[in-house]
């Protein structure tokens, strides 16, 4: 890994290793969804073979195909990649979701957290890795709300 350039947050990531979350990405939804190549390849634009590489960070994606991932597959497919360089992918859809339901999911992160933190003060990897669907949800809700503040900004323009 390169030393960081200019600034700590902006460093050098390795194409080998944006390859790799990519890949990773694509076995973890072809497993989820029960997929095959030739379904991924669908949603990408790409034969079935082409799509087998990808998964196996064989081969670089067109900027078409990985934005058709993206529509897809949303963070489920991108986030891991982004999150490299310092960023993730968040769809814009005020409609989802309700007000009571994100206090729900807050407080179920809350609970995981609190857990987490009660033997030794910090969250290691394992108990990031449990509340991570809690973390997701939580992560949803906030964001539309973020997307509900910014359509009125824009609608008082």
């Amino acid at each position: 890994m390169s030393t960081p350039q200019i600034h700590g947050r902006y460093r050098t990531v390795p194409a080998s290793l944006l390859l790799k979350a990519i890949g990773d990405a694509l076995e973890e939804i072809k497993d989820e969804d029960k997929a095959t190549d030739a379904d991924l390849g669908a949603v990408l634009g790409k034969h079935e073979d082409t799509a087998a590489r990808y998964r196996t960070g064989l081969a670089e994606m067109p900027v078409v195909s990985f934005l058709r991932g993206c529509r897809e597959w949303d963070g489920r497919f991108a986030n891991a990649a982004l999150g490299l360089v310092g960023m993730r992918l968040a769809p814009i859809d005020a409609a989802a979701g309700c007000d009571r339901a994100s206090v729900t999911a807050l407080c179920s992160l809350l609970a995981k957290k609190s857990a987490a933190l009660e033997n030794d003060g910090v969250i290691d990897d394992e108990e990031l890795e449990d509340m991570w669907p809690e973390l997701e949800a939580a992560a949803k809700h906030i964001d539309r709300l973020r997307d509900r503040r910014r359509l009125r900004m824009i609608s008082n323009q």
